[in-house]
């Protein structure tokens, strides 16, 4: 029987490994149910690049608009503290999803990150959400700092990894936004606000504009902390620029 070679070894091994990665993007794009949710600390390792939703169908279809805001604080002239305007990207996106026949995927990243960044907000308790949530603009906390505040507030690691990994995701992408925005201040804070509201019911749908727009629920706004400014890499802050420049 001849020997194995460590060519057919090698190949056996990424075979096996194709095969379980889809494995798990199979379980990770079912419904939700109590299969795909048993294996969720399994097939976790697949956010954010890999997700898969299913919003556009029932029994919970996409029901409210959301939208990613930034704002940044800086010192002025004066010595004074800052802060600039909200700026909303979700708005920057959809300029390539309106306005062009084929859109790219830049104009979905918003989609991509609030979902994560609401699921894993919520799976820390009340203490754990005022620490992230109370961050002072002044002198917001290091990433390190940040993590040992859930870690004493008696967050899991899970909930504390899960809830800083995309914490930072948003944090780089409010300060290369801030900073494309305003190239001539040193950012001194970034956060970032989930606006969220419901659409129409559909009773009321046919109604006249005014009606409809009495009928939607109200605007739901939720401010996440200060973070130190935490730019992305030199190309990755020459593309949000050119983004951000092409589509506002």
């Amino acid at each position: 029987m001849p020997r194995p070679t460590l060519r057919s070894a090698f190949i056996a091994v990424v075979v096996a490994i194709v095969g379980l990665h889809l494995v798990a993007v199979t379980l990770a794009a079912l419904p939700p149910n109590r299969y795909s949710d048993a294996t969720r600390g399994q097939t976790s390792y697949l956010d954010p690049y890999f997700t898969q939703n299913w919003r556009l169908f029932a029994p919970n279809p996409i029901s409210e608009d959301r939208s990613l805001l930034f704002q940044a604080a800086y010192t002025d002239a004066d010595g004074d503290q800052v802060r600039t305007e909200w700026v909303d990207w979700t708005a920057v996106e959809l300029d390539l999803v309106r306005h062009r026949l084929i859109g790219g995927r830049a104009g979905y990243v918003t989609n991509k990150l609030v979902s994560p960044l609401q699921s894993r907000a919520a799976a820390l308790d009340d203490s754990q959400e005022v620490v992230v949530t109370s961050s002072p603009q002044t002198d917001p906390p290091s990433w390190a700092e940040l993590s040992d505040e859930l870690e004493s507030a008696g967050a899991s690691p899970t909930a504390r990894l899960g809830f800083l990994r995309y914490e930072q995701a948003a944090t780089q992408l409010a300060t290369d936004v801030l900073q494309a925005r305003y190239p001539d201040v040193e950012l001194t804070a970034v956060r970032y606000a989930i606006r969220r509201q419901g659409v129409t019911p559909f009773a009321a749908r046919g109604g006249t504009a005014a009606e409809r727009r009495a009928a939607r629920p109200e605007v739901v706004r939720d401010v996440g902390g200060w973070r130190r400014p935490t730019p992305g890499s030199a190309s990755e802050r020459a593309s949000v620029r050119d983004f951000d420049r092409s589509h506002r």
